[in-house]
């Protein structure tokens, strides 16, 4: 029997989540908190196998509670369960640690596979959100052939960005024309797709190059 905790501030959905499943299905809910702070004494306290998450929640949302768990070491498998389809939330969840992706409006079979799947410790995503996932994988691809194309010159002009320095100090420090520094910078920026330091900066970090 895998036993899941509900963590979501909607008391009557929770209740509709354990009214819904059977002895048969192979799933027990044995418990169910509105509140994020609680569920790490939660997991300590009851065999949990499965936490099935939402992301909205008024005192912590899923994303921090999430962090408050892994920070504990508590490995124990997270299903996401959300009306968010958009991929900066499911981005967040999956950075976070959650091993599973599933969407409210999904229907019991869907969400005995979700549970299932993800007490294994293997990855669920909602049908509905698939090719979301796979545009962004393949994103990650091709970012990651993006910054190869980077020269050495452009990492350390990237870096030297990163610490705040201008082109002018730049220059000084690489012993380099300012001219050629602002053409570097030019380049790089149309490699990585950014149109600002800030944003080149993020995307440096995303791509591990600084």
């Amino acid at each position: 029997m895998i036993k899941v905790l509900i963590v979501d501030d909607h008391a009557l959905f929770a209740e509709g989540m354990k009214a819904m499943f059977k002895p048969e299905d192979g799933i027990e809910l044995i418990s169910h908190t509105t509140n994020g702070y609680e569920v790490v004494s939660l997991l300590e306290a009851l065999p949990v196998n499965v936490i099935l998450m939402d992301i909205d929640m008024p005192l912590i949302d899923g994303i921090a509670t999430m962090e408050l768990i892994r920070a504990k070491g508590i490995t124990t498998p997270i299903l996401m369960l959300t009306m968010h389809q958009s991929m900066k939330q499911i981005k967040k969840a999956l950075e976070k640690g959650a091993q599973g992706y599933i969407l409210k409006d999904a229907n019991k079979p869907e969400l005995v596979e979700a549970i299932t799947t993800v007490s294994q410790m293997k990855n669920y995503f909602h049908p509905k959100i698939n090719e979301q996932i796979f545009d962004y994988l393949r994103g990650k691809r091709t970012s990651k052939m993006n910054s190869s194309e980077l020269s050495e010159r452009e990492i350390e002009i990237i870096r030297c960005v990163a610490e705040g320095k201008n082109s002018k100090e730049i220059s000084t420090q690489l012993c380099l024309s300012e001219f050629t520094v602002k053409t570097h910078r030019r380049n790089i920026m149309h490699k990585l797709h950014a149109k600002t330091s800030g944003e080149l900066i993020h995307l440096a970090s995303e791509k591990g190059i600084i």
